[in-house]
């Protein structure tokens, strides 16, 4: 007795602590790694072919990642919560909650605060904090940070999951427990209802005293299940059970039992077919989606660069046979490219500005000399104030295109300072920007010529003036008076000009200490003056705008019998305004410093010397760049094309050379400048001032054309990369190495398959079972024997009687492996109709930059011509008559700008446009390479006779991409072999046409032109021969 105690208190305890281990199984940690070692080998079984290998497969994100967590992800902290949805977590339904939600603490911020800290560790930063953005740069920043790309690796781990899953259910599982109970039953039998056969009726039997009883079970099982690939179900177990009784003696028993059941199906239900589906589907849809994703890096290369992902990425579900292809339309450039283009119509419109801004100066001033009409300058002023709005526009847009990609393509916060490398569109830069300071510095430089050299004249024409006033009475001469009084007028027009500034002026003066000497006169007209300007100039101008009405009116009424009386009724009045002229040139000449001039203006003139100079040297390599590309220019041109190109870089560099060695030229130039600087003398004063006014316009004529000859040399230097691939090699190499029409063809077969699994549910049941079973005949766990076995072998029929859902479900998988077929033939026509469309669009792309590049070429000889009628000076009218620049002179210049900045605009598209389609056929024929980084290694579109695969083995079309034939007693609608059409015309490209063709070589460049081969140049939609898998 004491003997059976002692077991089961030894028992008990063995009992509690085996089952304390198992209750407690394995952390969270370890089910999750053992889950990441299981899908990460379940990808790497697959993942060693190198048309989509996936590298370092991991879902774990970096830690530099924005998105990266650095908490326990088993004990993650709470985020922040809504407070009012935060109190049913406390109390719901008037019941208390779980009261250990926030035992992992509470997190402050949802992203990872050190992210932006760590950016320089694998991209650029500045010292400003700006990180550089270019295209490796945008990857990096999209592989490490982009959600999309995230979301893609994990639907790839779950598909691993699903596998591991359906493995699973496929392996041996093993079950096992144990249950341990206390049971008491009382003594006392409580009364019972029961029949009485004595006296044939029921009657209540009373309480009686029976036995009372304590045991204590203690059960223990054990099972292996397994299915097999025959659908066959096997199921072993065992079970072990004591019962300890603590009453009357404390006896207790043992006993076990073993036991096994087992079922096989032989028609519904049987076979590998059934049994080995769902592996069979999870296994090769985990393969299609590591293709998938090797699919889609190209396509996130695509999104990241120009904006256009055009791929599908993994899916759980499965594929489908409807495959996404070009669809023939992909006008826009968006992604980096995007931001270049949008960065370099900016600086082209801020260059059309500088130039607007340039010649509405000059406008002015021939306004101002009444050499031409307000309407011209205002039609300059207007548009200025369009293209200063329009900048605006721009540069708005810019941004918000700049937040959009950091947010929706990079993963990024919009604030995340960046700054955009453009050395990529660094040649369509045309204009020298180094010369936009120079021609700034020269402006400058005439305007000061330009004041100080009208200060200087103003102050001899004065002195002249007050002689003249003193001889005017005396004077009867009336030709001799009308000059006196056109000199006048000469002079009111000039201080009339100068007035606005006046105020300005005086202010300076004041601030000068000391102030420098004046005579008596000069100091009364200055205090005159000063006096005059208390309120302002605008009395003043009004006053003025009379005084050349009035002078007008003095000389047409001048007469011999009137001349004497003018004189004398106006002499006091011309007197007052040589004192009020007088007064206005010292105080200008003062404020403006003249007196240093012009010593100051020939050193400003000698220190453009030198950057002119090297404009000359880089306009020179700019033009041997030019002759380097000719090999390239010329490999498509026709010979007379040729000729005509060759021609028109001669006139370039003989524009060139007129320009640096011509007259006027930059040599001509720095000898003159030299000259004037070593005559100058004091009393030569006027006459070198005069001679820089002349050599500064001439100086900015040489500088203003030379920026021209860079942008003509670097206009010819763009090239790009010819294409010549034939559309039904390029639909090959498509269906060989797309990924996703092999995952494509792998769907259809799965399709294919599920009439057969549908097909297997039509059938009778007829199963084989067997079971059996043997317990231990003493009290003794293992005393098992032969008589206490049962056996059982059974044979399970169900005739096919009910079967309308399982007929339906067979309809349906025929319905959709047809859909599926369908779908899979309209891809390969999409496929093959966005090729065709694509190689179309190559041949029209490149066709639009020679058309662009031909109207940016004429545009920059547009610009060139009205700029120098614009400085031709007028011709010479009769007497009297004031000369005029022609009245469309202006809207000419302002039309020619205009269509410079729009044809720089257009051909920088026109090349990108040409780049993005490039790129985009390399995706959409499956043959674009990536390194490790996700980066583009660029290989030519080479494929050998024959083997348009590139290497790899041929596919024909279409059997191998076809599944076997629809089982038997169903319509046979297979895909026949199609064989390409023979007689393809093969068309030569057309050769670019030259920028400096007259027009009429224009038509050249339409189509039916002969090439150098003497064929026909088709440029038409073709009808090609429909094959007959698509009948």
């Amino acid at each position: 007795m004491r003997d059976a105690a002692r077991f089961f208190s030894r028992s008990c305890v063995c009992w509690l602590l085996l089952g304390l281990v198992l209750l407690s199984g394995c952390t969270q940690t370890e089910y999750r790694l053992q889950a990441d070692g299981e899908a990460y080998s379940t990808i790497a079984e697959r993942n060693d072919d190198p048309r989509w290998a996936a590298g370092d497969y991991s879902i774990d994100l970096d830690p530099k990642s924005r998105y990266f967590d650095k908490h326990d992800p088993d004990r993650s902290p709470m985020p922040e919560d809504d407070p009012t949805s935060n109190r049913y977590m406390r109390l719901v339904n008037g019941k208390r909650g779980w009261g250990h939600w926030g035992d992992s603490g509470q997190r402050d911020e949802l992203e990872n605060s050190e992210w932006r800290n760590l950016l320089a560790e694998y991209v650029e930063v500045s010292e400003e904090g700006f990180v550089r953005l270019d295209v490796n740069s945008a990857l990096s920043l999209a592989y490490m940070h982009s959600p999309q790309h995230q979301r893609q690796l994990e639907t790839l781990y779950l598909s691993a999951l699903d596998v591991s899953e359906e493995r699973f259910r496929l392996d041996t599982q093993f079950f096992g427990g144990s249950d341990l109970a206390y049971i008491h039953n009382g003594k006392l039998s409580p009364a019972i209802l029961g029949f009485d056969e004595n006296q044939g009726k029921f009657v209540v039997t009373p309480p009686r005293q029976g036995v009372e009883n304590n045991r204590v079970p203690v059960g223990t099982n054990a099972e292996a299940r397994r299915r097999f690939a025959t659908a066959g179900e096997l199921l072993v177990g065992f079970a072990n059970s004591f019962v300890f009784e603590f009453t009357n003696g404390q006896a207790n028993l043992t006993s076990s039992l073993a036991n096994f059941s087992f079922i096989q199906p032989l028609l519904r239900g049987a076979g590998r077919d059934v049994a080995l589906e769902q592996l069979t589907l999870d296994e090769r849809r985990l393969l299609a989606n590591l293709r998938a994703y090797g699919q889609f890096r190209q396509g996130f290369y695509t999104q990241v660069v120009f904006g256009e992902l055009g791929v599908v990425g993994p899916q759980r579900g499965g594929g489908s046979t409807s495959l996404q292809s070009f669809s023939g339309f992909g006008g826009s450039v968006n992604g980096y490219l995007g931001l270049l283009q949008q960065a370099q119509e900016i600086r082209n419109t801020e260059d059309n500005l500088r130039l607007q801004l340039r010649t509405r100066d000059r406008l002015q001033a021939l306004y101002d000399n009444e050499l031409i009409d307000l309407v011209q300058v205002d039609q300059f002023r207007q548009n200025i104030e369009v293209t200063r709005s329009t900048l605006l526009d721009q540069q708005n847009s810019l941004q918000l295109s700049l937040d959009n990609y950091k947010a929706q393509t990079l993963g990024l916060p919009p604030d995340l300072s960046v700054e955009v490398d453009e050395e990529l569109i660094e040649q369509f830069q045309l204009l020298p920007q180094e010369a936009n300071a120079i021609l700034q510095d020269l402006f400058g430089l005439q305007a000061r010529v330009g004041d100080v050299g009208e200060l200087v004249v103003l102050g001899v024409r004065i002195g002249q003036l007050q002689t003249r006033l003193g001889e005017l009475p005396d004077d009867n001469d009336v030709e001799a008076v009308d000059r006196t009084f056109g000199r006048f007028l000469s002079l009111t027009e000039a201080i009339h000009r100068r007035l606005k500034g006046a105020p300005a002026d005086v202010r300076v003066l004041d601030g000068i200490d000391p102030v420098p000497a004046l005579t008596e006169a000069e100091a009364a007209a200055v205090k005159q003056l000063k006096a005059r300007l208390v309120d302002g100039p605008d009395e003043l101008l009004k006053e003025f705008a009379k005084a050349q009405a009035q002078l007008k009116g003095l000389s047409d009424g001048l007469s011999a019998e009137t001349v004497k009386a003018t004189v004398e009724d106006n002499i006091e009045w011309l007197k007052t305004i040589l004192q009020f002229a007088h007064g206005l040139v010292v105080v200008q000449s003062i404020s403006r410093d003249v007196a240093s001039e012009p010593a100051d203006i020939l050193k400003r003139s000698m220190e453009v010397i030198g950057p002119v100079r090297k404009l000359f040297d880089s306009a020179r390599k700019d033009l041997e760049a030019m002759d380097a590309a000719v090999p390239a220019r010329t490999s498509t041109m026709r010979e007379d094309e040729k000729l005509i190109f060759q021609k028109d870089r001669e006139r370039l560099h003989q524009r060139f050379r007129d320009l640096e060695k011509g007259t006027p030229g930059y040599d001509e130039s720095v000898t003159r400048l030299e000259s004037l600087k070593g005559n100058f003398k004091e009393e030569t004063r006027v006459e070198t001032l005069r001679g820089l006014t002349g050599w500064v316009q001439g100086y900015l004529q040489v500088v203003e054309r030379l920026t021209l000859v860079p942008a003509q040399a670097r206009l010819e230097v763009i090239t790009v990369d010819r294409v010549d691939l034939d559309e039904i090699d390029a639909f090959r190499v498509a269906l060989t190495n797309r990924l996703d029409f092999m995952n494509g063809r792998a769907a259809l077969v799965d399709r294919w398959r599920a009439i057969q699994v549908n097909a297997d549910a039509l059938q009778s049941v007829l199963n084989i079972t067997a079971e059996g079973n043997v317990t231990t005949a003493r009290n003794n766990p293992v005393s098992f024997r032969a008589p206490a076995a049962n056996a059982r072998l059974g044979l399970e029929f169900d005739a096919p009687f009910t079967r309308l859902l399982e007929r339906n479900d067979y309809r349906e998988a025929l319905i959709e492996y047809q859909r599926s077929r369908r779908g899979l033939i309209q891809s390969h026509d999409s496929l093959q109709k966005g090729l065709r469309a694509l190689l179309r669009t190559l041949e029209q792309r490149r066709l639009q930059l020679e058309i662009q590049r031909r109207a940016v070429s004429i545009a920059l000889r547009l610009v060139d011509q009205t700029q120098l009628k614009l400085l031709t000076p007028p011709p010479q009218l009769g007497p009297g008559a004031r000369a005029q620049i022609n009245p469309t002179t202006a809207l000419n210049l302002l039309n020619a700008q205009r269509s410079l900045q729009i044809s720089q605009n257009s051909f920088l598209a026109a090349w990108l446009r040409y780049y993005v389609a490039r790129v985009r056929l390399y995706r959409e024929l499956g043959v674009m390479e990536l390194d490790i980084d996700g980066r583009w290694v660029e290989n030519p579109l080479d494929f050998d006779e024959g083997d348009p695969a590139g290497g790899l083995e041929p596919l024909p079309l279409p059997p191998a991409l076809l599944p076997p034939p629809v089982p038997p007693g169903e319509p046979q609608t297979a895909l026949e072999t199609a064989t390409p059409p023979a007689n393809v015309d093969k068309t030569d490209e057309v050769s670019p046409v030259n920028h400096e063709v007259a027009d009429e070589h224009l038509d050249e460049e339409l189509p039916d032109r002969k090439d150098t081969e003497g064929r026909q140049r088709e440029f038409r939609i073709s009808v090609m021969p429909v094959p007959k898998k698509y009948d």
